[in-house]
């Protein structure tokens, strides 16, 4: 991880020093995101939106760095007999993707480029929601992912690859993202992740 630091720290002081070339794009996308504990997976609905520097090292040859954002989020009830319970679970996090990339230029104006690379996660916010409607009345209870005494980790590391294709200042994009650490901290129990995206991007 501290490697990881270092090399967004150095790709940051050489760009500010002009020292490479660097092409700026804004990108949304959809990413679903599978939050896997034990055996037990449970399907969330992701999106995010980023804006990335390409910085140019060789003839096509790259490195994409860049802070992004993500929303993910799931909402599941059940009802027995009069009393109905509904759960919605919500997370915010930062990531900062670190992506090599390739362009195998195809004509002029579109260019194809294989990514891979790693990205760092930091986890700002996550909560369940949990409503209890009966005829008595309905209450409702938030439980914090990352109280003072969860042993929930905010921190993760992911290995990324994708395709993008560009044509001109646009580009369309998609990959599969994978969990490398174990979230939580407990030996008998295991929270791991993994995502498939798509997204669009302008570059200026």
């Amino acid at each position: 991880m501290k490697k990881l630091f270092t090399v967004v720290a150095i790709l940051a002081a050489m760009f500010v020093a002009g020292n490479v070339q660097a092409q700026m794009s804004v990108n949304v996308g959809y990413a679903p995101e599978v939050i896997t504990t034990n055996d037990n997976s449970a399907n969330y609905q992701g999106f995010f939106a980023n804006l990335v520097y390409d910085i140019n090292l060789a003839k096509n040859f790259g490195v994409a760095v860049g802070p992004q954002v993500r929303f993910n989020t799931k909402s599941e009830s059940n009802e027995i007999l009069t009393v109905k319970t509904t759960m919605t679970h919500n997370q915010f996090l930062v990531d900062v993707p670190i992506m090599f990339n390739y362009r195998l230029n195809v004509t002029r104006d579109i260019n194809i480029a294989p990514f891979i690379g790693p990205m760092l996660t930091y986890a700002i916010s996550g909560n369940t929601k949990t409503t209890v409607d009966s005829p008595l009345g309905a209450t409702t209870n938030t439980t914090n992912w990352y109280g003072d005494n969860s042993d929930y980790s905010r921190f993760n590391l992911n290995g990324v690859g994708g395709l993008a294709l560009n044509y001109q200042n646009f580009k369309l994009f998609g990959g599969y993202s994978l969990g490398l650490l174990d979230l939580y901290k407990s030996d008998n129990v295991t929270i791991k992740t993994n995502s498939v995206f798509v997204g669009l991007g302008f570059a200026f």
